[in-house]
């Protein structure tokens, strides 16, 4: 799989490129509790790599962390990252709980907030907006971006709602997902211009450049960074060649691994992070996806880290 080169990173580091988060996967031990050392070492495999991560989202099932665990998990990926390039989901069903993490997080040096909408019971557009502002009133120096994934959530905020929300409530942008994903044009036809948005459907990227996004929010590129990141690094440097081979990887890791938790999971196991377990109740991966994920590790690229050699 293609490897990732000093002119990329320096690109990168230009802010000249579109934008490669991470979704990363909790990892647990075979017990089920949070294992920290697999956690801290991925981390540390994809700053290498990646532009920063988002912690806690939907691949880091969020649903199944008690509140000292995301504490855990931010200080960690902050802790390796930097402040500027971790993004905390602090997301709740509750606005209470909700805003008691965006203010721990802050609290641990986070300056880069994501929020699902409030989930479970229904919410209107009010009902979103009041969520919202909560948040932003709590940690008024940090940028906070709503995180908006109806299938997920059972709350669709439409992007003419979602103007007048992120208007009232000082919102710096949002990470689009599932059917919201769908209608990214849409959602920046009404945003203003300072909005950034970010697309969680991983394949992406070219149109989300195309179309004024800053970037992708990857679950699959915590597993093999590498593709994502030199698709926006081709598609910064107008290289349509490279950016057809790196969307061509990018397109069969999604196919090998199904854009699941699950089998993101396997992936990052498979590479020597963690084991794959979780907590949540998933479908388990076929015996025709596990051979194409393996297939995927064996040639993968691995950064180097302390007594493993790259390969």
């Amino acid at each position: 799989m293609t490897d990732v080169s000093a002119a990329a990173a320096g690109r990168r580091a230009e802010g000249r490129r579109a934008e490669v988060l991470a979704a990363t996967p909790s990892l647990f031990t075979s017990s089920g509790e949070l294992d920290v050392p697999a956690n801290a070492a991925l981390f540390e495999r994809l700053a290498e790599v990646v532009d920063g991560v988002f912690v806690a989202g939907t691949t880091g099932e969020f649903p199944a962390l008690h509140r000292a665990e995301r504490h855990q998990l931010a200080e960690l990926a902050l802790g390796t990252f930097g402040p500027d390039r971790v993004v905390v989901h602090v997301g709740a069903a509750s606005t209470r709980d909700a805003v008691a993490f965006a203010r721990s997080s802050v609290d641990v040096g986070a300056r880069r907030l994501a929020a699902l909408t409030p989930y479970y019971l229904p919410a209107d557009t009010d009902a979103v907006l009041a969520h919202f502002a909560a948040i932003t009133k709590a940690v008024p120096a940090a940028a906070v971006y709503g995180y908006l994934f109806p299938e997920r959530s059972g709350v669709d905020v439409a992007p003419a709602d979602y103007a007048r929300v992120v208007a009232d409530t000082g919102l710096a942008g949002a990470k689009l997902s599932g059917s919201a994903a769908e209608r990214f044009a849409e959602y920046r036809a009404v945003l203003p211009a300072r909005t950034q948005l970010w697309s969680g459907a991983d394949t992406t990227l070219a149109e989300v450049v195309r179309g004024g996004g800053a970037g992708i929010v990857s679950g699959l590129s915590s597993a093999f960074p590498a593709p994502f990141v030199a698709l926006a690094d081709a598609l910064a440097a107008g290289d349509q060649d490279a950016q057809r081979r790196a969307q061509a990887e990018v397109d069969e890791v999604l196919a090998a691994l199904g854009g699941t938790v699950q089998g993101i999971k396997l992936a990052v196991h498979l590479l020597g992070w963690g084991e794959a377990s979780s907590r949540m109740a998933h479908p388990a991966v076929s015996e025709a996806a596990r051979a194409r994920i393996a297939t995927l590790a064996a040639r993968s690229p691995r950064p180097l880290r302390a007594g493993v050699p790259s390969n």
